[in-house]
């Protein structure tokens, strides 16, 4: 029976067990859209308010459930908006297959309704290159089912990532002989291992070490690793520190759990790491904020630390660092067999009582540290991060991203399952509709949403889609009134009197934050504003218990002493020559 593209994309999605498609009708995919509606029991399509949050949807659900999700976007500025969230999904290595409409193939280059055609025709792909894995054109019907099934393939297998697949109004709708491929005949099957050789040689340096540690990244969550990670550093007696993408791939209440490394990162994390004989490092790039900027003894002091780099991606091994071993595998089979190769050498359990005791009392220095900022009645973010960790489960799935809220989480808010947070893009805008996604991959586990006010203003009209959905998340908006985070840097950077263009402030001077309580309630959901320590309790219980999308407006204080963040890396920001900054003269 003959289908079109918009129909063999539909029935490809319902063979590899796609529930949701995020996105916006418009005129240039209206015969998905139409395919969709007719396969409507398998598929739900999920109408976000703006394309760009319908990416990080599709983000954040994978990044939950480890499954993927399509995006479907209309030709042109539709398909523009979501190049911010596939640029967060390329840059922290999370699949999501991104389709988009084009002019028809007949008329490409006319000047076709919202075509860029200057430099080529139908030259839409190359705006998504660079933020991509691949990017495809189905430019005729009878390779739709090829091109959806490639771009899966590509999308899941080695390191993981987003594509794009355009697919030309008369591709969509024009009926040709052809059916959709079966997902399982055109993928393959099973985990990269690793050279058994290179296994042996890290376990032997594992085993001889003295404060060996374990830096896990985000590759360890995409390879639901959390298992192999814990058994190794116990039979090693090895602190876990992570990267932002691996929070909480050891429960944080564990006592191996070191907290994390980098310019963000903490007390214990930066002290671990910097004087480690022996670093395995596993699904991470050490990029510049995990490293502190690569300033030898913030973060790492490699050499003489010697480092083991097991990731998926041969191109992060030895780039940034030199290696001792550098292993190319999948992070959940190179761990199991990196244990196993251990356990054989060793042949029990290694006895690093005082090293672990070490762990413990770094780790609690630095609790002590953060609890000593908090002033009495004082809504900070911190004293607000701490209530909402005592108020939610144990099994809550936290969100945050860019900013003072992302920065404070990752250093205070414990976790005892990976949260989510665009670590790579430190993306403004991600945190609402990733809560969206989110609960939709995890509808038993309750969701936090740590939003700035910054951060939420990006995407806020994703309430309305929360509304609709009758998602039970809970949206704590923690508003400073401005980018304060960047108000900080530049106190920190210029001196107390030179931030600019940071603060939210009427013509008169008189602050504008905005009610954010308002604006949930006008778009259907519930909403409250806390402006008192002694309410926040109250207001947690009534979010917890709403059934619905319930958004916490928490006022915090702005004072610097409350907002300015525990700094133990470094960040290399360069100063103006004007203002003592260094100069190539």
């Amino acid at each position: 029976m003959p289908k079109t593209g918009g129909e063999i994309f539909a029935d490809y999605l319902i063979a590899e067990g796609v529930s949701y498609v995020c996105g916006i009708p418009g005129h240039g995919n209206m015969s998905i859209f139409d395919a969709l509606k007719d396969r409507g029991s398998d598929i739900t399509l999920v109408k976000s308010r703006h394309e760009q949050s319908a990416a990080h949807i599709a983000d954040a659900y994978c990044r939950a459930s480890g499954e993927p999700l399509a995006t479907v976007t209309s030709i042109g500025p539709g398909s523009v908006n979501t190049i911010v969230g596939l640029a967060t999904s390329f840059v922290d290595s999370i699949p999501v297959v991104a389709v988009t409409g084009g002019p028809q193939t007949y008329m490409e280059g006319t000047g076709v309704l919202q075509e860029i055609e200057r430099h080529a025709d139908a030259d839409f792909s190359n705006l998504m290159r660079p933020v991509v894995k691949r990017s495809f054109v189905a430019h005729r019907g009878d390779r739709v089912p090829s091109i959806i099934a490639r771009a899966f393939n590509e999308a899941l297998t080695g390191r993981p990532g987003p594509v794009h697949v355009e697919m030309p109004m008369d591709v969509q709708s024009i009926a040709v002989e052809a059916e959709a491929l079966l997902p399982a005949e055109r993928r393959p099957a099973g985990r990269v291992r690793p050279d058994p050789q290179e296994v042996e040689r890290a376990a032997r340096l594992l085993i001889s070490s003295e404060r060996p540690v374990i830096l896990a990244g985000g590759g360890c969550v995409r390879a639901d690793a959390a298992p192999e990670v814990r058994a190794l550093a116990e039979y090693l007696q090895a602190p876990v520190v992570t990267t932002m993408m691996a929070k909480g791939i050891l429960p944080e209440d564990h006592v191996l759990c070191a907290q994390h490394t980098g310019a963000c990162g903490t007390s214990c994390g930066n002290a671990l790491t910097a004087s480690a004989d022996i670093i395995l490092a596993v699904g991470t790039r050490f990029a510049e904020q995990t490293a502190s900027s690569y300033v030898p003894g913030k973060s790492f002091n490699i050499p003489p630390t010697k480092l083991v780099h097991l990731d998926i991606d041969p191109y992060e091994i030895g780039k940034n660092y030199p290696v001792t071993v550098g292993i190319v595998g999948d992070a959940k089979t190179g761990l199991a067999d990196l244990l196993d190769a251990v356990q054989n050498l060793a042949g029990r359990s290694l006895d690093r009582g005082d090293y672990v005791a070490e762990v413990q009392g770094r780790t609690q220095e630095w609790w002590k540290m953060v609890r000593a900022r908090w002033r009495e009645n004082t809504l900070s973010m911190s004293r607000v991060l701490a209530m909402i960790r005592d108020a939610m489960p144990r099994e809550t799935i936290a969100i945050a991203s860019a900013g003072h809220p992302q920065i404070q989480a990752f250093q205070e808010f414990p976790v005892f399952q990976p949260w989510l947070s665009p670590g790579g893009y430190s993306t403004m805008g991600y945190t609402l509709p990733a809560s969206i996604g989110t609960k939709l991959a995890k509808p038993e586990h309750p969701v936090i949403a740590l939003a700035g006010d910054g951060d939420l203003l990006q995407t806020v009209q994703e309430l309305h889609l929360a509304a609709e959905l009758g998602v039970p998340v809970v949206i704590a908006c923690l508003n400073n009134a401005g980018w304060v985070s960047i108000r900080d840097f530049q106190r920190g950077m210029f001196g107390e009197e030179r931030p600019v263009a940071v603060d939210f402030l009427k013509a008169d001077g008189s602050s504008n934050a905005i009610d954010f309580a308002g604006v949930a309630k006008a778009m259907g959901c519930e909403a409250e504003t806390v402006t008192e320590v002694s309410q926040v309790n109250a207001a947690l219980g009534r979010a917890r218990s709403s059934g619905g999308p319930y958004l916490i407006d928490f006022r915090l204080s702005r004072d610097p002493s409350d907002t300015e963040n525990i700094n133990v890396g470094h960040w290399d920001l360069p100063k103006p020559s004007y203002l003592g900054g260094e100069s190539d003269g």
